[in-house]
């Protein structure tokens, strides 16, 4: 396959910058944002459960609608990858940031604007993959799809047009990351554990408040993205997400076996 990053970079962390696009409509929307991609010197394209159309047409090159669009970023396009789930998507990367037009009350991931979530990743990136997560044209991620990001973006628009088109979100995001990465933030002292590392604490700790009482099945989905957010929060290191999960296993053998 051919290598979809520029000759000359500049910017070389933006590569370690992923653009997740889940549950995608619309073909021509592809190949603007791989378009988008190419001008911000990112390479990474995943596609989570795209439609069928999507993948038809970009299987009928040479008369595909996002290889029409795309305007010289082909390579992103014949190197990107599908994936069925967000997770599998994410499960490698040390920061996950997801974007959202609509407000909720609870977000698990703490919010940012766009140019401070750009600094964030700017810091992540020279350590690790960062991710970022864009919706589905009609009403964008699940809260479900959302609970797997450690930090949620909202665009500032004027509210007679609160919505952007999936490319032009992807631009915005691209563009400030690309100039936070110019010149980027110190990195942080120890890397971020992966996604998948903390999907197994979360699922851990998740069964063990069942287990103790702490909540039971009424209150779990509040408790549960609660305690969700709280970790987000800690940017918790490889280690420190062993060293958690090994006191819940611990916990488990004692409440079961009693002292050693």
């Amino acid at each position: 396959m051919p290598d979809p990053r520029p000759k000359s970079d500049p910017n070389p962390f933006t590569h370690n910058v992923r653009v997740v696009l889940v549950g995608t409509q619309e073909p021509m929307n592809v190949g603007a944002v791989a378009r988008a991609m190419r001008n911000f010197g990112m390479s990474e394209l995943w596609l989570v459960a795209p439609e069928p159309r999507v993948v038809a047409d970009l299987e009928a090159r040479p008369n595909s609608d996002a290889y029409r669009l795309a305007v010289h970023a082909d390579p992103i396009l014949d190197n990107l990858r599908r994936a069925d789930t967000v997770l599998e998507a994410v499960g490698d990367c040390q920061l996950v940031l997801a974007t959202t037009a609509r407000s909720r009350d609870i977000h698990v991931g703490r919010l940012a604007e766009p140019r401070g979530a750009a600094q964030a990743v700017a810091q992540v990136a020279q350590q690790g993959k960062v991710a970022l997560l864009f919706g589905r044209e009609m009403y964008g991620l699940t809260n479900e799809e959302m609970d797997q990001a450690g930090l949620i973006v909202r665009i500032p628009t004027a509210p007679e047009q609160p919505s952007l088109n999936l490319a032009q979100a992807v631009l915005l995001l691209a563009y400030e990351i690309f100039v936070a990465i110019t010149d980027p933030p110190a990195p942080k002292p120890e890397r971020l554990a992966e996604r998948e590392a903390l999907e197994h604490l979360f699922e851990d700790l998740e069964s063990y408040i069942l287990q103790i009482g702490f909540t039971d099945a009424k209150r779990f989905a509040y408790a549960r993205r609660r305690l969700r957010r709280i970790l987000h929060k800690a940017e918790l290191s490889p280690g420190e997400v062993q060293m958690l999960r090994g006191l819940l296993h611990q916990s488990r053998w004692y409440a079961k076996n009693g002292p050693r």
